[in-house]
């Protein structure tokens, strides 16, 4: 089992590299984390989805479900050590909840929601009510962690608009919706496809496609409030710098529009060399090595870096901000050229600092790969 929370004594080899990918996590500095994953949410069926309460308490207690790729899931990193990692790397939660939807394509009956609508408003109470206020509360502390969790955004389902789900997504938004908000007005709903319901306070993206796509479609998140699911695939079997540049491309225009884009996730994240059921992926690892692709490393160089801009484009896709709480002017850029581009960047109406820092991503061939075997940027 690889745990990806220190433990208190180191005693393993297995240890050691759950630490490593912990910290590679880290130090991306995500924004936000949308946690439990989305296939391990929704569970092969409906009584195999992910029961909150199943993944809590003592490790030897959970059932420990089937996974949808292969295998059973422990639920060792269950509910609260997903949130207290989270929490740990500097990163808002965006809380996943099932709602009643599989994935053998059926759906709870519209008459038959409220236990499950029950399930989540307990897991909230659990989550964020103090423990003075609330027994749920009290649980929460008597699993470890005192204080509430900052439940900031959940987000009802998981890719609702595959197959047959947005039929049944018509009932089951809104009888979530309407009971959740207005228990919890704080809190902002996010649905996972707008096929079959109106206005959403945000949607989630899943932008499963290739390089191309993410440069040609650059202004595509111009008009609505949403999260993005970004990552480029072909069958890509690892990242390359062609695709890890059009991501970029893509993420510039998710923060010329950061009034209305919450945020943007990179999936899939790890990718156990020797056991894999899914390409390409931003961490690869086995046993010995970890390989932080040239996706991971242009992802980290953006996060590092986080304000807001707008700006024209051609084949050089920029944007320039200025960090507020130092005046730190940041300029962002993504090449498709293979050429030489020269730049020239002039301010206006403030003084700059003769000496600045240049981070910058290159690699050989746009189409080859970093792998374990062809670890070029580790």
């Amino acid at each position: 089992m690889m745990l990806l929370q220190p433990p208190k004594i180191v005693c393993s080899l297995n240890f050691l590299q759950a630490l490593k990918i912990a910290q590679a996590l880290a130090d991306l500095k995500p924004s936000y984390v949308r946690l439990p994953g989305g296939n391990d949410l929704a569970g092969p069926i409906i009584p195999e989805r992910f029961i909150w309460n199943n993944t809590i308490g003592l490790l030897a207690n959970p059932p420990g479900p089937r996974e949808i790729w292969t295998g059973y899931n422990t639920e060792g990193f269950g509910l609260i050590e997903l949130l207290t990692f989270a929490e740990d790397i500097g990163a808002t939660p965006i809380l996943a909840v099932y709602a009643g939807y599989s994935f053998d394509g059926k759906a709870v009956p519209h008459n038959q929601l409220q236990p499950y609508i029950d399930e989540v408003v307990k897991e909230l109470d659990v989550l964020t009510t103090s423990v003075s206020d609330n027994r749920m509360g009290a649980l929460r502390a008597h699993l470890g962690p005192s204080q509430p969790f900052n439940i900031k955004y959940v987000e009802s389902d998981n890719e609702d608009w595959i197959g047959p789900a947005p039929s049944a997504y018509s009932y089951r938004w809104p009888a979530f919706y309407n009971v959740l908000s207005q228990k919890y007005p704080n809190i902002t709903f996010i649905a996972t496809t707008t096929k079959s319901i109106n206005s959403p306070p945000a949607v989630d993206d899943h932008d499963y496609q290739v390089p191309l796509f993410f440069i040609q479609n650059f202004f595509i998140n111009d008009d609505d409030s949403k999260i993005n699911d970004a990552f480029t695939t072909g069958r890509l079997d690892f990242p390359s710098i062609k695709s890890s540049v059009a991501e970029l491309i893509y993420r510039i225009g998710f923060e010329r529009n950061s009034d209305i884009i919450i945020g943007g996730c990179y999936v899939l994240v790890l990718q156990n060399i020797d056991n894999t059921q899914w390409t390409p992926n931003l961490i690869v690892f086995n046993a010995d090595l970890i390989v932080k692709s040239t996706s991971y490393l242009a992802q980290k160089m953006f996060g590092e870096n986080l304000e807001e801009g707008d700006s024209k484009f051609g084949s050089l896709y920029f944007i320039a901000t200025k960090r507020t709480n130092d005046n730190t002017l940041i300029v962002k850029l993504a090449s498709v050229d293979s050429n030489d581009i020269a730049i020239k960047i002039q301010t206006q109406g403030s003084t700059t600092s003769s000496i600045g820092l240049a981070y910058i991503l290159t690699a050989g061939p746009a189409i080859v790969p970093s792998t374990v075997y062809n670890n070029w940027y580790c």
